[in-house]
């Protein structure tokens, strides 16, 4: 049998449990922002990044999802801007 227990002895175990919870989350947050490292992007990063769409616009607009070609093969969808619009079309990979 348990010994009888008082309302303020269920609070204060309550409030314990509320500070405790999702203590390990912050912790292993505290501590990634302490292990990354430190770095600013470099200068240049930003005309890699122009050059590098300038060269394949296309790339990041193919989509994982399959269309037939009318030439009967598969391509994958693509959704480009065109003409003011977005778009969506059928591309070969």
């Amino acid at each position: 049998m348990h010994p009888p227990v008082s309302l303020t002895h269920l609070a204060a175990e309550s409030i314990e449990q509320d500070r405790h919870r999702g203590e390990g989350r912050r912790h292993d947050q505290h501590r990634a922002l302490l292990e990354a490292p430190l770095g600013r992007p470099s200068r240049t990063d930003p005309l890699r990044a122009a050059v590098r769409n300038a060269l394949a616009p296309e790339d990041h607009a193919l989509t994982d999802y399959p269309c037939r070609l009318p030439d009967g093969r598969i391509g994958r969808v693509a959704v480009v801007f065109d003409q003011g619009e977005w778009t969506i079309v059928c591309r070969v990979r």
